[in-house]
């Protein structure tokens, strides 16, 4: 014959509760784990974060400045060297014109300015939305 039904019934309780137990071991073990990476993200994230505030930091304190930035120039020859500049006599006076990046500067310049000018107006006078 087989097994009763109280015996049957007892296996089945017990293999649940093994189950049971070895299911909430896992899940115990996955809270674990997530805590532990979470953590770790943190940190990785946290380290990012201040390496890019020491770069920034780094860069606005040792940038070269504008006029170092022109005198050295690109692959060692200087701006000057680069852009041809034209010179005027006129009664016998000497009077150099504009290089290039002064024209385009004196032309940008303004434009740049106008449209700062106004979107500031514009936020200004705006309603802010609600």
């Amino acid at each position: 014959m087989g097994a009763s039904a109280r015996e049957i019934e007892r296996q089945i309780t017990e293999t649940r509760e093994r189950l049971d137990r070895n299911v909430s071991e896992l899940e115990g073990r996955t809270r674990s784990n997530a805590v532990r990476y979470g953590r770790i993200a943190a940190a990785g994230l946290a380290l990012a974060l201040v390496a890019g505030i020491a770069f920034v930091m780094y860069r606005r304190t040792r940038r070269p400045s504008l006029i170092e930035r022109f005198r050295a120039g690109a692959r060692g020859m200087s701006l000057r060297e680069r852009l041809p500049t034209v010179t005027l006599r006129v009664n016998e006076q000497v009077e150099q014109e504009p290089g290039t990046v002064e024209k385009i500067v004196r032309e940008v310049a303004p434009a740049l300015a106008g449209t700062a000018g106004s979107a500031l107006l514009e936020r200004l006078v705006s309603k802010p939305d609600e």
